[in-house]
């Protein structure tokens, strides 16, 4: 039997380097990117990437307590509804 080698790690992060530098480039070509980067609110977060980084973090971290609000609210709404229809039927 004879032992496989492993790829080399320097090639992979080379090909995992190239894909993610694929991927920023089409990320900073989009069209509603580079409008956003213009207006007054993407320059600012350009020159202050820390605040960007907390804006980024608080959107993400806010989406979900305003998920599980939504989610009671449709909840409440339907039962709401299922009730009606079920009292006005009897």
């Amino acid at each position: 039997m004879a032992k496989e080698e492993p790829p080399s790690t320097s090639k992979d992060l080379k090909e995992l380097q190239k894909k993610l530098s694929l991927l920023v480039a089409s990320i900073q070509n989009n069209s509603k990117v580079v409008a956003f980067m213009k207006s007054p609110v993407g320059r600012y977060l350009d020159r202050h990437p820390f605040m960007a980084l907390t804006v980024l973090l608080f959107i993400a971290m806010s989406a979900v307590p305003v998920g599980f609000f939504l989610l009671i609210v449709v909840l409440t709404s339907l039962a709401a509804l299922v009730g009606v229809i079920l009292l006005e039927d009897l």
